[in-house]
């Protein structure tokens, strides 16, 4: 795909799909185990929210594999480590920071810390879900 004239505007758009896709898996992955601590069926949650405003293509892939236990690496956890990391570095260079890239790419550094960096990136459901509870 050609996004422009301008040189390096396609490692740029990358790096922004990158962000989005490791945001919204995080973001997936609170999801499910916050339904999860609900007390709520996994499966019929996700039927719900691919049918719904919540529904993103790499939550729907990664979580339907990670609730049926499938952490066969497809993309490492550290993948989308290295791809946010690089994407935060990069808005921060422009002088732009926003609220959640930073948040997303230290929950994917905290996974590979955990010793998930092998682990299909559907892993960060097994990580949050070791996420101790708060009163």
């Amino acid at each position: 795909m050609r996004i422009s004239e301008r040189v390096g505007d396609g490692a740029r758009t990358k790096l922004v799909n990158n962000l989005l896709a490791g945001i919204n898996l995080v973001g997936a992955a609170e999801a499910m185990a916050m339904a999860e601590r609900m007390g709520l069926d996994l499966s019929t949650t996700l039927d719900v929210i691919e049918r719904s405003s919540g529904q993103s293509w790499i939550g729907s892939d990664r979580m339907r594999r990670a609730v049926a236990g499938d952490f066969e690496p497809r993309a490492h956890v550290t993948l989308l480590e290295k791809d946010t990391r690089l994407a935060v570095a990069a808005a921060r260079a422009t002088g732009f920071e926003g609220p959640l890239g930073a948040h997303a790419s230290r929950v994917f550094e905290q996974a590979h810390e955990a010793g998930m960096a092998a682990l299909d990136d559907g892993a960060l459901l097994t990580f949050l879900r070791r996420q101790p509870s708060r009163p």
